[in-house]
């Protein structure tokens, strides 16, 4: 399967044109808020919090064109959704972009692998270990905030990861150890991970090369959702793979999790939009 591909608005338009509205599906992964105030003509909305609930509402016999804002969450969703046998083109910069203002894309995050013989013992662990990576991630950037809105959202998104780590070590009690010690699962989740975060992402770097995308408490809720969808697609793919069926069942775990996450970035995306 290769993977999905990235157009700008100029090559996107040029495909559009040479087609019939039918031969493609449109897809819009924003908010409600954010689709109301533009566009693009013939566009079908399903945000990302809820694209891999909603997977009967996209037709797998056309390319799908995804699109967001900047072209962070459409990638995600091009991501998930080619991961589901979807041949899918994502718009390179976003509506932004497709407006007339400056692309930045194409925004492509790398996936860690996880071997498909695993066992759920290192599954968890390692997934653990990506949660910390995040968590470590948000709470160094409380200290970067520019107000203490902004403040307070990394740091309620260092608690979403806080309490995944409690999942997880929950999971890790009834799957493999019950007389397991949570401080004992951390140090050797620690050892196991390689300092890896959600998804296979290394934040730091990734913002070194997109963080003019993501200002503003509306771009920590965009770069959030980014992480929770590519964990999310992460989980996905690894439980299709996985060969051990506890193992399966973990990561089905996780990837429910992940959805429920990201459909609360949602909520608080609408809030803020709003509020405006």
């Amino acid at each position: 399967m290769t993977a999905y591909s990235n157009m700008t608005p100029d090559q996107l338009r040029t495909y559009m044109d040479a087609r019939r509205p039918d031969e493609y599906f449109l897809l819009d992964v924003r908010q409600p808020w954010e689709y109301e105030e533009l566009h693009l003509p013939g566009a079908q909305l399903i945000p990302l919090s809820d694209v891999s609930d909603r997977l009967d509402e996209i037709p797998s016999d056309r390319p799908v064109v995804t699109y967001c804002r900047s072209g962070g969450r459409s990638s995600a969703a091009a991501g998930l959704l080619q991961g589901k046998g979807y041949e899918v083109i994502n718009l390179q910069g976003g509506a932004s972009a497709w407006q007339g203002h400056a692309a930045f894309g194409p925004v492509k995050l790398g996936l860690a692998a996880i071997p498909e013989n695993a066992a759920v013992k290192d599954v968890l662990l390692a997934a653990c270990a990506m949660e910390k990576r995040l968590e470590d991630f948000y709470e160094s950037r409380m200290g970067l905030a520019a107000n203490e809105s902004e403040r307070d959202l990394y740091r309620t998104l260092a608690g979403f990861e806080d309490r995944h780590r409690r999942t997880l070590f929950n999971l890790y009690r009834k799957m493999v150890d019950d007389q397991a010690e949570r401080d004992v699962f951390e140090e050797q989740a620690a050892s196991a991970g390689a300092g890896l975060s959600e998804g296979g992402v290394e934040p730091e770097r990734f913002l070194e090369e997109y963080g003019e995308i993501f200002e503003g408490e509306n771009g920590v809720i965009e770069l959030a959702m980014l992480f929770e969808a590519q964990a999310l697609d992460f989980y996905s793919r690894c439980a299709a793979r996985a060969t051990d069926s506890d193992a399966a069942e973990a990561l089905t775990h996780l990837e429910r999790e992940e959805a429920a996450h990201l459909k609360l970035l949602g909520r608080y995306m609408d809030d803020l939009g709003s509020s405006r």
